[in-house]
């Protein structure tokens, strides 16, 4: 799901001009498809809140459209109103008029930012954004810097769960938590910082660490490096397009001790994944593997995991449901995207429910594991490792092995519900301001009931929190966390 960041890429452009403005008529039209499409196509719109209050928001969403709204305006009220729904996969995404208007406010710091789990970094700037950032600077201020990689405490006295506060309300999470919604900011927090809480100031005291010490320096405001973004974005960007490629990986470490690691469950289902599954298990069963991690950071989904399961809980075990709530109709809104691989699984997924339920094997969409030789079902130690990434079939195949199977969890909270969600994204575009809208017709539930708290499930065994690493690193960074918490 590397949407969440990465349409932002071909946007990110350094615009001075004003952002134009639709006119009032525009949002109001933008509001009925907004409203008709949710109503229409998403799952269960009362899947973690009221239909009452789901109403309340919309009804309040079309009185915010009945003024005069910027670009980014717009876009605050209509990320409000989607983040209402608690469903992480269905969100909203800005602009270039969006991005203009942040952009050509020229109130950002002169750093580019990384978040990596709960902590805010430095990055690298290119030489070409030395300019950019330092327009109408005298030469004591442009001395001013930061190493790349420092940690920064606090910015404008704001800590980061502070800031993170103040940006929570736009976006989506599953069931409102804030560790998913560290994930979606972790490429654009600038953004995200600037249209919660933009500078009332021209300097911004900036609190950090510098070795041992913690350090304050005050930095003035003015155009963001928008070169090393780009480039930042890119490379995610290209990253994450082979993570999608790949069904996953299995390996043997210290002789004794399985692994897979898996960056996405895009690819991961089929024939060639279930050749995959049988000879990893027949790897482990031959070389007698009693220590098993499956290491699913930064996993934000894709094929629900049922098949992997049938190796540790063996065959006809519920794991839950999975049901096409809002099938295809015969005819859908012109603004939903239909010549694309996502509809085209919509219109599949709802013939087979559909047929199902002519011949009465649908059972509300209950999902069974299927049968596996018992010689292959893994009896051993297993841990899984998440993060605030691990989301939608990553969390759920977390909550199945730590319920079913007796997992231990190693990292952080996962972003994503180990209980049930929306899914089965679709492509909508609002015909006014072109803001791109994700709506999701499918919902799946775990075999668990929900609790009045749903975040205790997914407390880690071993917390994992580290200071900066580079990505290179990052997975031997985990691996060993793990095998340390078998000790």
């Amino acid at each position: 799901m590397s949407r969440f960041s990465v349409i932002l890429i071909i946007s990110i452009t350094f615009l001075v001009t004003s952002a134009s403005r639709i006119p009032i008529s525009g949002q109001l039209k933008d509001f009925e498809v907004f409203k008709k499409v949710l109503i229409e196509k998403e799952g269960r719109l009362d899947l973690h809140t009221s239909l009452d209050s789901i109403t309340f928001y919309l009804n309040r969403l079309e009185k915010q459209l009945a003024y005069d709204c910027t670009p980014l305006e717009e876009f605050k009220h209509f990320s409000t109103a989607l983040a209402k729904i608690q469903c992480g996969h269905t969100q909203i995404h800005p602009t270039k008029a969006v991005l203009k208007e942040w952009l050509s406010a020229r109130k950002s710091l002169l750093f580019d930012y990384i978040v990596q789990g709960k902590k805010l970094y430095t990055n690298k700037l290119l030489a070409q954004d030395t300019p950019l950032i330092s327009l109408g600077k005298s030469k004591f201020e442009q001395k001013k810097k930061l190493k790349a990689f420092t940690e920064i405490i606090s910015i404008d006295h704001k800590s980061m769960p502070q800031m993170m506060s103040e940006i929570a309300p736009f976006l989506s999470s599953d069931e409102n938590g804030i560790d998913f919604k560290y994930f979606q900011v972790a490429q654009l927090f600038e953004f995200y910082r600037h249209m919660s809480s933009p500078f009332k100031e021209d300097s911004i005291l900036v609190e950090y660490v510098s070795g041992p010490d913690t350090l304050e320096k005050y930095f003035q405001t003015g155009t963001a490096p928008v070169n090393s973004m780009k480039l930042r974005l890119k490379q995610m960007s290209d990253q994450y397009a082979l993570y999608e490629k790949n069904m996953g990986a299995f390996k043997i470490v210290r002789s004794k001790i399985g692994y897979f690691r898996f960056h996405s469950f895009k690819s991961s289902y089929g024939k060639d994944y279930e050749l995959f599954l049988e000879k990893s298990f027949k790897r482990i069963k031959s070389k007698g593997i009693k220590k098993l991690i499956i290491d699913v950071r930064g996993n934000t989904g894709g094929a629900m995991q049922y098949s992997i399961m049938r190796y540790f809980v063996g065959g006809d075990v519920v794991l839950g449901r999975y049901v096409v709530e809002k099938p295809k109709r015969l005819f859908e809104d012109s603004h939903i995207k239909k010549l694309n691989s996502d509809f085209f699984k919509h219109r599949r997924m709802s013939r087979i429910q559909k047929r199902k339920n002519r011949r009465q094997l649908f059972k509300n969409g209950e999902i069974k594991t299927s049968h596996v030789s018992e010689d292959l079902i893994y009896k051993g130690e297993i841990i899984v490792i998440t993060d605030e990434g691990s989301f939608s079939s990553a969390s759920i195949l977390a909550s199945h092995l730590k319920t079913l199977a007796n997992a231990k969890i190693v990292g952080r909270r996962a972003g994503g519900s180990f209980y049930r969600g929306n899914a089965g994204t679709l492509r909508v575009q609002l015909p006014s301001s072109k803001l791109k809208m994700f709506v999701n017709p499918n919902t799946f539930y775990s075999h668990l009931s929900m609790p009045s708290n749903t975040l205790i499930i997914k407390g880690p065994d071993l917390e994992l929190s580290p200071g900066f690493i580079k990505s290179s690193k990052m997975d031997d960074y985990y691996l060993k966390g793990a095998l340390k918490a078998f000790e």
